[in-house]
């Protein structure tokens, strides 16, 4: 399947590709293989942006005081209320099931991501 990467930020492109995948008309077992693919087309991206966040001394929670930084411990950014890496962890761990529930796993967080309030408002 072709994916639409057009954005700066990897996980809008995550987004909006996993919708485009929801809604194409395919079977489950080739949706499946989509999500697999855009996974390691985008992983690499997923995970720069997720070590800039943890650069950030307000998203990494590794400072005791204001820009006194430990840098020999990089700790992930751990933020439930994030919409944007809750989605990501729950694709993830949905491609990690079993083949059979990955579409319906991926609609599922999918339609929670965009039922959420203020997703626009996080920084990812």
């Amino acid at each position: 399947m072709f994916f639409k990467l057009t954005a700066r930020n990897a996980y809008r492109d995550l987004v909006r590709n996993a919708r485009r995948i929801c809604i194409a008309d395919i079977d489950d077992s080739e949706k499946s293989l989509a999500f697999q693919e855009l996974y390691e087309v985008l992983k690499p991206k997923l995970d720069e942006t997720t070590r800039s966040l943890n650069d950030q001394p307000a998203y990494a929670k590794r400072c005791e005081h204001w820009n006194q930084r430990d840098i020999a411990v990089m700790k992930p950014v751990k933020n439930v209320r994030n919409p944007w890496l809750r989605f990501k962890h729950e694709f993830v761990d949905a491609l990690s099931q079993d083949e059979t529930v990955h579409a319906k796993r991926v609609s599922t967080a999918l339609a929670w991501f965009y039922h959420t309030s203020h997703r626009d408002d996080w920084a990812v």
